[in-house]
């Protein structure tokens, strides 16, 4: 789950930097993780995505993995 949901416009894609200071450039795929703009603050961040690849591609590239 994202709080703060990427935007749904720079071609559908995102810059994401991360803590070992290198970052890299993502395209959104699902259509749940980039949801279109309404003008309502946080409308529909913070609701589940079960399945969705843009967070199973967060999980994998921003989380610690168990040793």
């Amino acid at each position: 789950m994202i709080v703060d949901v990427p935007a749904s416009y720079h071609n559908g894609a995102g810059g994401i930097s991360f803590a070992d200071g290198h970052a890299e450039i993502h395209k959104w795929l699902d259509p749940r993780t980039k949801p279109p703009i309404t003008g309502i603050y946080m409308q529909s961040s913070v609701q589940s995505s079960p399945g969705n690849v843009d967070m199973q591609y967060l999980s994998l590239h921003a989380s610690i993995r168990d040793q």
